[in-house]
């Protein structure tokens, strides 16, 4: 049970959907003795929303402030404690000032689990809070915000069991974007080799965006449409999934640099990992037994990789990266 350092606040809580991560982040605020109400960061989910907000379209703006000012309308009769925002890609400076005229003893705190060049006006917004975090240690020195990695789950805190013979070699289960096919694929290749097999799940929200990547996209060559999935794979499968499994892929999108969820979780299952992210040595979990980072041209995994243990880390570093020190660090909640 978490501690509840955060008892009798009050939290107006904004975050776009993806995979139930901020009802995950919320319910741990909870849990540590807030009251929190949570909203979505984007008037509704839909994709011209989503590509009105990324572009920053002009016309587009009245319809994310009414929709801002309604939520205010609602909550207004609160005194909260935090104003608390994933990504910031809606609230531009004449809604944060309508927030911060709403509830002026509110501390206003920003978390980006994206870069700051990937948010509309990201460099102009870190300057509106009075708190910033971000998952990108790049970002971090450049803009002098405070670097907090993401975390992992509850349900990612209990060790794997460390097997002799796993059903697949690697697994990957994500979005099929960028040059993630082609590097499945040439690791599949390395695994067929070695007469091991792999595991992939590669989604794509609608079969128009397979089309557009089979056109755009050199990593598409030899991806069938049979191959690639239009509904997302269940928590349950992926548990089911990743406990079969000796090592998990990631790759991530060349436009980020921070560590991706998929990553942070593996630390809290005790999995080996395979990525391209370069960046991971310089974090304090990074083991080269644990963690093998690939070239992003040329994938290559050693066999010493291959068939090495998993070598636990200690308690103390995972703990740094659970779901409840993620929301203590978001709010400087001292221990």
């Amino acid at each position: 049970m978490a501690d509840r350092c955060l008892e009798g606040k009050k939290v107006l809580m904004f975050g776009p959907k993806f995979f139930g991560y901020r009802e995950v982040i919320a319910q741990q605020i909870r849990e540590q003795g807030a009251e929190v109400d949570l909203f979505d960061e984007r008037p509704n989910n839909g994709a011209f929303c989503k590509v009105m907000l990324r572009y920053n379209v002009p016309f587009y703006r009245p319809i994310t402030r009414k929709y801002y000012n309604n939520i205010i309308n609602q909550t207004k009769s609160k005194a909260y404690d935090y104003i608390f925002v994933i990504k910031s890609e809606a609230i531009n400076y004449k809604i944060f000032s309508d927030l911060k005229s709403a509830f002026p003893k509110a501390q206003f705190i920003l978390y980006l689990w994206d870069s700051v060049d990937n948010v509309p006006g990201g460099k102009e917004k870190i300057k509106m809070y009075d708190r910033v975090l971000t998952f990108d240690h790049v970002d971090a020195k450049e803009y002098g915000i405070i670097h907090r990695p993401l975390f992992y789950r509850s349900e990612f805190s209990k060790k794997y069991e460390n097997k002799q013979d796993y059903k697949f070699e690697v697994a990957f289960i994500g979005t099929a974007h960028s040059i993630r096919p082609r590097i499945i694929e040439q690791l599949e290749q390395q695994c067929q080799k070695r007469g091991k097999e792999v595991y992939k799940y590669l989604f794509l929200p609608h079969p128009i965006v397979f089309l557009y990547n089979k056109i755009s996209n050199k990593a598409y060559k030899g991806i069938t449409k049979a191959e690639i999935h239009f509904e997302p794979i269940s928590p349950e499968k992926i548990n089911e999934i990743y406990k079969e499994s000796k090592c998990i892929l990631d790759v991530e999108h060349s436009a980020q640099r921070g560590l991706t969820m998929r990553t942070i979780e593996m630390i809290g299952v005790g999995k080996k990992l395979i990525t391209t992210n370069k960046g991971i040595r310089d974090y304090d979990f990074y083991n080269a037994d644990n963690i093998c980072v690939i070239d992003r041209e040329n994938p290559v995994v050693s066999e010493e990789f291959w068939t090495s243990s998993y070598k636990e880390i200690s308690a103390e570093i995972l703990n740094r990266y659970s779901i409840e020190s993620f929301v203590k660090d978001i709010f400087s909640v001292k221990e």
